[in-house]
């Protein structure tokens, strides 16, 4: 395979047909039997795939160049996310633009070429699959939940549900609820994955605010957090479930690993990709 048809390989099962602008190839490859996928990959992991002889690296995280200039567009799927919960358009987009407000100017900032340019000079291939891994991760997770609780379910039974998924049990990691209580009720709950990164406050409430009880987040950062124990309540009757960035990650990366091995290409996993 070319790395052109591992990115293929990565939008048939996310069920997309172009590359998001969180993905890309940076350098390359026309022959992959052996590569190396990694999270969040450096310099130095460059000179280790490239030591151990593979042929590609492949990242999760975007590696730089477009990927890295491009990513804030990806942040417009939580509106899709939103409204296919109910969540009305204006405040869906509303949400949207409070994340862009946020995240541009730093997208803007980046030294996007570092690691290519690094991968040019050690003629190393190196290509980013970042929203396609995410999509099919919260396909699992989504479908995991729809069909392992019922309308009685409080937020402690959710998580047990969860919890089947292996790299929810082998993460160091654990399932934890940062607002609200597991005794809540789980009422009306989305999965927010899928969109480029968290959904932050914003997000968080425009759902809280339109009928949506039960949140599920991969991470938050604390400042996001703590406004939304401010104006909800830290154990109040909303719940916001983290279920932990890498746990999460590896979930949509194992689904497209087994694939590629199923297609004859070595894939060894590193960096934090719990292989289940």
């Amino acid at each position: 395979m070319d790395t052109s048809e591992i990115m293929a390989v990565a939008l048939e099962l996310a069920g997309q047909t172009e590359v998001p602008p969180d993905s890309g190839i940076d350098v390359p490859a026309s022959h992959v039997r052996k590569a190396l996928f990694g999270i969040d990959a450096d310099g130095s992991d460059l000179l280790i795939a490239m030591q151990l002889g593979y042929d590609l690296l492949i990242n999760h995280h975007p590696t730089g160049g477009e990927s890295q200039v491009r990513f804030p567009l990806v942040l417009s799927k939580h509106a899709d996310l939103l409204e296919r919960a109910g969540v009305p358009r204006k405040a869906a987009s509303a949400a949207v633009q409070a994340l862009l407000d946020e995240h541009e100017s730093a997208a803007h900032a980046r030294n996007y070429d570092r690691l290519p340019s690094e991968a040019r000079l050690l003629r190393m291939p190196l290509m980013a699959i970042h929203n396609p891994c995410d999509e099919i991760g919260r396909r699992v997770m989504d479908e995991t939940l729809r069909r392992g609780v019922s309308k009685s379910s409080n937020v402690r039974g959710a998580i047990k549900v969860l919890n089947r998924l292996p790299e929810f049990r082998k993460a160091l990691t654990k399932i934890v609820v940062r607002m609200g209580d597991e005794a809540n009720p789980l009422g009306k709950w989305m999965v927010v994955h899928g969109a480029g990164t968290n959904g932050g406050y914003a997000v968080a409430k425009a759902a809280f605010d339109h009928g949506i009880d039960t949140v599920f987040y991969i991470h938050i950062d604390g400042g996001h957090l703590r406004r939304l124990r401010e104006e909800y309540g830290r154990e109040g009757p909303k719940s916001l479930v983290v279920t932990g960035h890498i746990a999460s990650d590896s979930i949509g990366i194992n689904v497209l690993v087994r694939e590629l091995r199923k297609r004859g290409v070595a894939v060894d996993t590193f960096g934090g990709v719990l292989d289940v």
